[in-house]
């Protein structure tokens, strides 16, 4: 037991260590990411607040939102729009590389997107993603940033191990669960590292084992096979039975006349719907897209995909959520755990918290091993036994 804490400790210090900086990174646009939904709402808090007094008119048509979100923009082309069945929130219009916001009952345009925050996010997403890095970089950036994902879930897995005190009496467990005062900086590292690994752990873990999932096209496929489903097969470029060939993308979205009768009968295939996305066709007469999420699932991401005729409104294919695949929601799962989004705004709070904590855990990692470092140059290196028995 003793020889393999032994490994365990080397292997805990030089994989922190080694990965430490790049984890750093990821730890501290995490935690900015994990709250992004909340912060661009408040920033945009008046873009997104619907007048009192228009909640008694009823709601308009979509060409009237899409008409209205033109004359603000007459410079860019619509592409999507999305509603929400709540009467107090605007309609968004995506409209070249931002979104404008509509008052869906007077038709009045309530504001836009912050061209500086939306700025300021895509910029976090590249550093957390591949670091920064642009055009050719991102694929051996996206290397580093996975593989040093792997290894901070190793890290949270072995430290939880090397942590978790002998005994749990109250001598051994303060040590571990509650910041103490100490007397010496050394000391003072290692109940910090002890106390926020100990807490963070369970939130890195799903953190880190979600990452490795979306880094990981293999680690992706074996989710679904797991789940007894079977794996997606990768898009194929090239045109499709809709007649890609013919789609230039040069070409500007295509808003068809019966648009508001298509959108009555995307209403009527889910009545209960949360709110509902339309892509708008690249080329007039190609199908559109719907996805539309649903009120009565407990998850706010079960989304459901429709595909309508543009000319009849007809139904060419639909997709709802109870249908998919275990795999298909078990990676959907994923996607939302990795921001703590699934569990709503409490889930979002931990995950920003542990990410903060990630980072302390690397200032302290990175201090006790410097700390080592100089005592083991100096001739004082203290057994690493002795070392691990005392941080716990």
């Amino acid at each position: 037991m003793r020889r393999l804490r032994r490994l365990l400790f080397w292997l805990h210090l030089l994989t922190g260590v080694a990965a430490g900086s790049v984890i750093a990174v990821m730890a501290a646009t995490g935690a900015v990411l994990a709250l992004k939904p909340q912060i661009l709402a408040f920033v945009e808090r008046n873009a997104r607040t619907v007048p009192p007094d228009s909640l008694s008119q009823p709601r308009l048509g979509v060409r009237a939102i899409l008409e209205a979100a033109r004359e603000a923009r007459p410079d860019a082309q619509p592409t999507a729009v999305t509603i929400d069945a709540a009467p107090a929130s605007p309609a968004a219009v995506a409209i070249g590389r931002g979104t404008v916001y509509v008052d869906p009952h007077s038709g009045r345009v309530l504001g836009e997107s912050s061209a500086r925050a939306q700025a300021f996010f895509r910029a976090t997403e590249d550093w957390h993603r591949w670091l920064g890095m642009s055009g050719a970089g991102r694929s051996t950036a996206r290397a580093v940033t996975g593989a040093c994902n792997a290894a901070f879930l190793a890290l949270a897995i072995s430290g939880l191990y090397l942590w978790w005190p002998h005994k749990w009496t109250p001598q051994h467990s303060k040590a571990v669960l509650l910041f103490r005062r100490t007397s010496t900086g050394r000391a003072r590292d290692f109940n910090w590292h002890n106390v926020i690994g100990f807490w963070c752990a369970p939130v890195l873990i799903v953190l880190t084992t979600t990452g490795v999932v979306m880094s990981y096209p293999w680690v992706n496929a074996l989710l679904y096979r797991l789940a007894g489903s079977a794996v997606p097969q990768a898009a194929r470029s090239g045109p499709g039975p809709s007649g890609g060939a013919d789609i230039r993308p040069g070409d500007p979205p295509a808003v068809p006349d019966t648009i508001d009768r298509v959108w009555a009968n995307a209403e009527r295939q889910r009545p209960e719907w949360r709110t509902i996305g339309m892509r708008l066709p690249a080329r007039p007469g190609a199908p559109v897209t719907f996805t539309i999420s649903d009120s009565r699932s407990w998850n706010p991401f079960a989304r459901s995909q429709l595909t309508l005729d543009a000319r009849s409104g007809a139904v060419m294919r639909w997709d709802p959520y109870e249908a998919s695949s275990a795999g298909q929601k078990a990676r959907g799962w994923v996607r939302f755990g990795h921001t703590g989004e699934l569990a709503g705004l409490p889930g979002q709070i931990l995950a920003a918290l542990a990410c903060v904590g990630a980072l302390f855990l690397v200032i302290t990692g990175w201090s006790l091993a410097c700390r080592r470092l100089a005592r083991s140059r100096s001739g004082g290196a203290i057994p690493v036994a002795r070392a691990v028995s005392r941080s716990v």
